[in-house]
């Protein structure tokens, strides 16, 4: 850790609630929680009221209270201080029912290791601890994400936050600060989820010093939809204006799972055939007759041996269709992705478009592709969907 003055210290733990506020403000954005009071303070009846106090108090949408706590580095004193303001915070109101301890997800990893030392103590009942959890900034986002949805059905939840997920990853990478600190390396800056930004920039191949601003959406009406009426395979577009006036746009398709596989696409035998060689008539018509018999014994071996032997030469283009939506009709290039992003709740993974397709031909599944075939329910006869391992 860096040396810091008073001053310094003051700086960093102030630009640390900073972001934690924007963190919070997102979350009721996504109405995962319905307000947040900054600055939160109270005392015993007949006492001063402002005796006892927390960063942030958060009420959740069934009135369910949390109090958060920010701390930029491990100090027992700081522990134990935290430790009698969530003790008597929760005597004075018993309807707050859980105090959360939070620290930069920057920190080095000596430091974080210090932090969960601590929370196993408190875990394992080894410490009486009125501070109920110990985490980072990306495991509180998932705490109150995960309380907000749980009373929806797992398909739901998985849909609504892999929507906020993508929002989240363009928030992440818009953050004035994490690009101060990546231009700057001034230990003082805290950033949001900084290690997300960092992996993000690393492959982008930006140089420190280079981009002067980056501005990332996920807006699905900027992005827009394809011609067929269908999403465009970009979720999040990128734009880092250079420090030489010109700028650089990249495309990222997102997914947030814990899954081993998921979907990828759901097109008709013919949007596969014109992609892969509009001129192959034999491809054409097996494309079609496993559309009307969609399962691997429904469509037999001897096809299924004959679809794999003409499938074979485009299998990097339908790779790159599938995953990155290259090759379908009337084009428009920002919805075509060229790196791929996977979240499982703890960490990002990225790779570019063609790391992902060389990645994905180690494997083989159905026909000799990487994919495992499908239909969607309800949806026999008209479409095949494809799934893919999920690989980090």
């Amino acid at each position: 850790m860096a040396q810091f003055t008073n001053s310094d210290k003051q700086e960093h733990g102030q630009n640390a609630k900073n972001t934690m506020e924007e963190i919070l403000k997102k979350c009721e954005d996504f109405s995962y929680i319905k307000k947040t009071i900054k600055d939160y303070r109270c005392g015993y009846k007949g006492f001063s009221g402002s005796q006892f106090y927390c960063n942030f108090l958060i009420v959740f949408q069934d009135d369910t209270k949390w109090i958060i706590k920010i701390t930029t580095s491990f100090r027992s004193d700081r522990i134990k201080g935290n430790q009698w303001d969530s003790f008597n915070i929760k005597e004075i109101d018993p309807s707050i029912s859980k105090s959360v301890l939070v620290y930069p997800d920057d920190l080095p990893e000596s430091e974080k290791e210090k932090f969960i030392v601590h929370k196993l103590k408190i875990v394992n009942h080894q410490h009486f601890s009125s501070i109920d959890d110990i985490v980072g900034q990306n495991e509180l986002f998932e705490l109150i994400e995960n309380y907000a949805y749980k009373d929806l059905k797992l398909g739901s939840r998985r849909g609504k936050a892999g929507n906020n997920f993508e929002d989240y990853i363009a928030n992440i990478l818009s953050y004035q600060q994490n690009l101060e600190k990546w231009n700057t390396n001034n230990p003082k800056l805290v950033g949001m989820q900084y290690n997300f930004f960092e992996k993000i920039l690393v492959k982008f191949e930006i140089e420190k010093k280079e981009v002067v601003r980056i501005e990332a959406t996920s807006d699905k009406k900027e992005i827009g939809r394809l011609s067929s009426g269908g999403n465009a395979k970009t979720d999040i577009i990128v734009t880092c204006q250079k420090r030489d006036g010109n700028s650089e746009i990249f495309t990222i398709s997102c997914k947030k799972t814990q899954k081993d596989e998921v979907a990828v696409g759901e097109y008709k035998s013919d949007d596969y055939a014109d992609v892969l060689d509009a001129e192959n008539e034999k491809l054409r018509n097996l494309l079609y007759t496993f559309q009307d018999n969609p399962t691997l014994s429904d469509f037999g071996k001897e096809n299924g041996e004959k679809l794999e032997r003409e499938i074979k030469p485009y299998l990097r283009k339908l790779i790159r269709f599938v995953i990155g939506g290259y090759g379908g009709k009337n084009q428009d290039p920002l919805q075509c992705a060229d790196y791929i992003l996977i979240g499982d709740g703890e960490d990002i993974f990225i790779h570019t478009l063609e790391e992902y397709t060389d990645l994905l031909l180690k494997y083989e599944r159905n026909f000799g592709t990487p994919f495992s075939w499908t239909y969607e329910s309800g949806r026999r006869g008209k479409c095949i969907k494809l799934k893919v391992k999920v690989i980090k």
